[in-house]
C-alpha cells in the first residue's frame, strides 16, 4: 500500500474521532450547566413613521352637485381614515380606507363655497399624521344688489310680493312668499333687534281691531302687520304707533351661505336694502350702487 496514501487515513481517522469527542464533552457541559444559559430578549423591528404621500381630488374646481374621485396614497400605514369637514373644522362623516385608493364623493346640490376633506395615516408605533384637502365650489346665483357680500348666496333671490310700514321706533316688513313678517326695532332695547313672524291673518279675518283708535297723526297697523302688532308679545310697545300707511311693493330676499350666522338682505320699499345681521343681534339699511 503506498505509504502516503495510509498517512492520509490515518489523519482523517484522527480528525473524526477528535471532533467526535469534542462534540460530546461539549453537549455534556451544557447538559450540566443548562440552568446557567442567558436567554437574549426579542428585539422587534421599530415601525417607520407613517407618510402621506399625496392627497388629491380629480378636479381643481367643482360644482355644487358634482361627484368627485378623492385620491389618496400613503406608505407604511396600517390604518387610514378620510374625514369629510365641515367649514368650521368640525370633522364629519369618516371612511375607513385602504392605505393607497380612490373614493367618489358627491356633492350636495346646496353646498356653496367650497368643499374640505382631512387624511389621517397612522400604525400601531408611530402617532398618526394628516393632510388636508380644500376645493372650491363654483356659485350658481348672484346677489340681487351691489355692492355684494364677498360670499355666494345660499340660493336664488326670492322675488315676492312685499310692504312695508314705518313705525315710531322701528318698521315692519311683509314677504308673501315667504308668509313671514320682520319686525325691526329702532329703540333702546338691545336685543332682539329684529324678528321675525309667521303672516297668520287670513282674507276673511277682521282688518283691524275697531277698539284701538291711533293719536292724531297715527295709524293702527291692519291686516298681518296689525295681528303680529296686536297679539305677538311687546311688539307693539317697542314699535309704537304707525307713523304712515302701509305700502305694497315688489321685494326680494337672499340670504348668506356660512355655516350657521346667516345674514338676510330684503329689498326696502325705497329701493334700498335691508341687511338683517345674524342671531337677531342689528340690522342696518344699505344703499346700493346703481
Amino acid at each position: 500500500m503506498n505509504t502516503h496514501r495510509v498517512s492520509t487515513l490515518l489523519i482523517i481517522v484522527v480528525l473524526v474521532v477528535f471532533t467526535g469527542a469534542a462534540l460530546i464533552a461539549t453537549l455534556v457541559a451544557a447538559e450540566n450547566n443548562a440552568d446557567q444559559l442567558v436567554y437574549l430578549p426579542v428585539v422587534e423591528k421599530p415601525w417607520p413613521p407613517p407618510q402621506i404621500i399625496t392627497f388629491t381630488a380629480n378636479v381643481d374646481i367643482a360644482n355644487p352637485g358634482d361627484t368627485i374621485d378623492l385620491i389618496w396614497e400613503t406608505t407604511d400605514a396600517t390604518t387610514v381614515t378620510l374625514y369629510h369637514m365641515f367649514p368650521p373644522g368640525q370633522l364629519g362623516a369618516f371612511w375607513d380606507v385602504a392605505p393607497s385608493g380612490t373614493m367618489p364623493y358627491t356633492i350636495s346640490e346646496s353646498t356653496r363655497n367650497s368643499e374640505s376633506f382631512v387624511l389621517y395615516a397612522g400604525n400601531p408605533g408611530r402617532p398618526y399624521v394628516n393632510a388636508t384637502l380644500f376645493i372650491p365650489l363654483t356659485c350658481p346665483f348672484t346677489w340681487f344688489f351691489q355692492p355684494a357680500p364677498d360670499i355666494c348666496p345660499q340660493d336664488a333671490a326670492l322675488i315676492s310680493p312685499g310692504a312695508e310700514q314705518e313705525f315710531e321706533y322701528g318698521w315692519m316688513i311683509w314677504v308673501g312668499e315667504e308668509d313671514r313678517i320682520y319686525v325691526l326695532y329702532d329703540d333702546a332695547i338691545s336685543s332682539p333687534k329684529w324678528q321675525a313672524f309667521q303672516d297668520t291673518w287670513e282674507e276673511d279675518d277682521p282688518i283691524k281691531d275697531p277698539s284701538i283708535t291711533p293719536p292724531p297723526g297715527f295709524y293702527q297697523p291692519i291686516r298681518g302687520f296689525g295681528l303680529v302688532w296686536r297679539e305677538q308679545p311687546n311688539v307693539r310697545d317697542r314699535l309704537g304707533w304707525a307713523v304712515a300707511p302701509e305700502a305694497a311693493y315688489e321685494t326680494a330676499v337672499q340670504r348668506t351661505s356660512y355655516y350657521k350666522y346667516n345674514h338676510t338682505y330684503i329689498k326696502a320699499y325705497d329701493g334700498n336694502v335691508w341687511h338683517l345681521e345674524p342671531e337677531h343681534s342689528g340690522w342696518e339699511k344699505i344703499i346700493p350702487t346703481p
